[in-house]
């Protein structure tokens, strides 16, 4: 063992060069052994050796790959080596690592010093190499944190949209864009139109002209769909389709325009890379052309279940995708991995991600993934410890998972550690060996059904009385807030789908309290932006409606259940057969919870078309000649409504916006009503919702305050 302090208490001597790029090394090797011993350590520029102990920082000699660096240990010093100063950084981390330091968050609270007079490090002598060339998560989180986790390497840059250059704009050259119809629309570009390459190379020459070190070049559809129809467009494709799109593929236009692309650019920038996100209808791999070698797709599997790992027998989408990595690899020598480590609309509720990682990243290594370019939210109360596994696993892909863990709950809970095990593992093991797939933030009650959410609240409870000084009391409180978080928004939810609004806006209220204290951190412990934009575009509305409607004079007439009888309709001619029609029989109508399942609940899944919703309520007596209004908390995406087969409005093209028909004229008083909803579905999005998503009923409006109808329009092209 080295020891890092002398017998007579000197600290080791830092030696290290005189160098910029290593400052940053120095002073945070400096900082940590301080507030690890108390000790100043201190600098010497190619100083002589010394009786004392010694770090040596140095650029030279290492392993070639980016990042790469040697630690040494003899009894006399400690040798970080490395041809870069990243790699010199990354050597301080370990080092410090291997001392007891550990990063499992950004901020004070996320990080664990020990306090040790003696500091050691065990003799040694390797090479630590990364497993994967490029190692990023995106968008852009702590970049102290990033680099402490060792994240580097081929970055792979954004490859949203196909830059023309000036003079290209849709209004001076509409012929550049997307044919829709028959008409050019501002969305995508007509791949196969000859100036729309030549103006994408040039604008490509500049860029590498201002930026010559640089080797890869970001390209590739605008996010979203809207691809060209135009003739010569539709015959690059290949005729293959894509299920989870629900579109034809599109991948050989776009390999066929990025193989043309490298060509001409290589007549005066050779060698040059383009990266592309494999994504939408442009995941699949191409049929009919070969790509060029230097295509660097990123596989961005949006429409698929990200929940699971690549081998989760729970998981049948995960073993297709698990089929594209592998088919991609067979065509391309670099492919890279966007995959998605969150749960999509999903406002900072706990997901764990640990039984994801540990099975999908040494199985990328097996597929010869080059490289990572995930996105994620810095979500970090609820993801602990997910992405710290993560950034272990993508350095060194063989890291003992199980090892890492048993070292957080100790290192990071102390005396709670027991306890707070029992939590993440009872957490994590819930999504592990769920069946939901789809549906983000709609399908957390699922998630974590009742028994679960009780035995994680039993640990926690354990837990506080187990931590009873700081840093361990704070650490445990903040995955308190956390689960009171997720308990608070479903008992919201709960109360809602219960039309109980008084009950459903105090839960709210409660939620909105706690999630302001997680975002009151330093850093915030769930997404500033995310955790609020979340909750009010899914799920504010209904509960601050219903709420509002049932008081202040309004009163409640009717509550719709949500229950419903479904039917199906791929073939729309439900208008046609009188599905509408209030006295209408038979049809093998299913019954379903609208409120609480998804139609990708239902097996339907990413099913684009129409719904049809019946169910019959009774209307009282009292309110015959009265105002009355029949209110949708809300759906995914439009509605038209019937109401005893008398039409009485449809919804604003807003999904999951609620909205509310004047129904005064159709309504029965004393009499049991038909409510029928024909919901349509015709975009693809990434959560697989669909239909009636949240409670409906009858209520009047107090009299002066009649609602308005301004977000009321016919939308009647939706429909058939």
């Amino acid at each position: 063992m080295l020891p890092l302090v002398a017998p007579d208490g000197k600290p080791a001597v830092i030696v290290a060069p005189s160098d910029r790029s290593l400052e940053g090394a120095v002073t945070e090797l400096q900082a940590f052994l301080k507030e690890i011993t108390g000790k100043d350590f201190p600098v010497l520029s190619d100083a002589p050796r010394v009786d004392q102990p010694a770090i040596v920082l140095r650029l030279g000699e290492g392993p070639e790959r980016d990042g790469g660096f040697r630690l040494r240990v003899t009894n006399s010093e400690a040798l970080v080596e490395s041809r870069s100063a990243e790699g010199v950084s990354f050597g301080v981390s370990e080092l410090l690592e291997q001392l007891g330091v550990r990063w499992y968050m950004p901020g004070e609270l996320g990080t664990v010093v020990p306090k040790e007079a003696v500091p050691r490090l065990s003799l040694q002598d390797r090479e630590h190499l990364p497993s994967f060339e490029s190692r990023y998560f995106g968008p852009t989180w702590d970049k102290v944190w990033e680099r402490r986790m060792r994240f580097g390497g081929v970055y792979f840059p954004p490859a949203h949209g196909i830059k023309l250059g000036k003079g290209a704009d849709f209004k001076s050259h509409p012929e550049f864009y997307a044919e829709i119809g028959g008409k050019r629309v501002n969305k995508q570009v007509c791949v196969s139109n000859p100036e729309v390459l030549r103006r994408a190379v040039a604008t490509a020459r500049e860029y590498f002209d201002t930026h010559p070190k640089e080797r890869i070049y970001g390209i590739g559809p605008n996010d979203g769909g809207n691809f060209c129809e135009c003739k010569d467009c539709l015959a690059l494709d290949s005729g293959d389709w894509d299920p989870f799109s629900a579109h034809p593929s599109t991948t050989d236009r776009y390999i066929w325009f990025f193989n043309r692309f490298l060509e001409e650019l290589d007549k005066t920038h050779p060698g040059r890379s383009v990266a592309f996100y494999a994504y939408h209808s442009y995941l699949r791999p191409p049929r009919n052309v070969t790509p060029n070698p230097r295509i660097l797709p990123a596989l961005a599997p949006i429409a698929l279940c990200r929940v699971h790992g690549l081998n989760n027998p729970n998981c049948p989408e995960r073993s297709y995708y698990k089929t594209l990595l592998q088919e991609w690899g067979k065509l391309l020598p670099k492919v890279f991995e966007r995959g998605y480590w969150f749960n999509l609309a999903d406002p900072g509720f706990p997901f764990s991600s640990v039984h994801r990682m540990r099975d999908e990243i040494p199985a990328a290594k097996e597929y010869g993934i080059y490289g990572w370019r995930t996105e994620t939210i810095n979500h970090w109360a609820s993801e602990l410890p997910s992405h710290y596994v993560a950034a272990k696993l993508m350095w060194d892909s063989n890291a003992d998972v199980d090892a890492l863990l048993e070292d957080f709950y100790q290192t990071f809970f102390g005396p709670a550690a027991a306890p707070m095990k029992d939590y993440f593992q009872t957490m994590d093991h819930a999504l592990r060996d769920g069946d939901q797939h789809t549906g983000g933030a709609f399908a957390i009650g699922r998630m974590y059904p009742k028994a679960v959410r009780e035995r994680a609240a039993k640990a926690l409870r354990q837990a506080r009385a187990a931590a009873k000084d700081s840093p361990w009391k704070d650490r445990v409180a903040l995955i308190q807030l956390s689960f009171d978080y997720l308990q608070q928004f479903l008992a919201s939810q709960s109360a809602r789908d219960a039309q109980n609004w008084d009950e459903a806006w105090k839960h709210w209220q409660a939620l909105e309290a706690t999630r302001e204290k997680l975002v009151s951190f330093n850093p915030p412990m769930i997404n500033l932006k995310y955790s609020r934009s979340y909750l009010d575009r899914f799920f504010r509305l209904p509960v601050e409606q219903g709420y509002q409607r049932s008081r202040n004079g309004n009163q409640v007439v009717a509550k719709l259940s949500n229950e419903w009888d479904f039917h199906v309709d791929p073939g729309e001619v439900g208008k046609e057969i009188g599905y509408q029609q209030a006295n209408i029989r038979g049809g093998n109508w299913q019954r379903i919870d609208a409120a609480n399942t998804s139609w990708s609940d239902k097996g339907l899944r990413y099913y684009r078309g129409l719904a049809w919703y019946r169910q019959k309520v009774e209307i009282p007596k009292a309110w015959e000649g009265k105002r009355v209004f029949l209110w949708f908390g809300g759906v995914d995406e439009s509605a038209r409504v019937w109401v005893n087969g008398t039409e009485v409005g449809t919804s604003a093209d807003s999904a999951f916006t609620p909205f509310e028909l004047d129904a005064t004229q159709a309504v029965r008083a004393g009499q049991e009503n038909v409510v029928t909803v024909c919901v349509a579905n015709k975009r693809v999005d990434e959560l697989g919702t669909g239909g009636i998503m949240a409670p409906a009923m009858f209520y009047s409006p107090a009299k002066g305050n009649d609602a308005k109808l301004d977000n009321i329009r016919a939308l009647r092209e939706t429909f058939p």
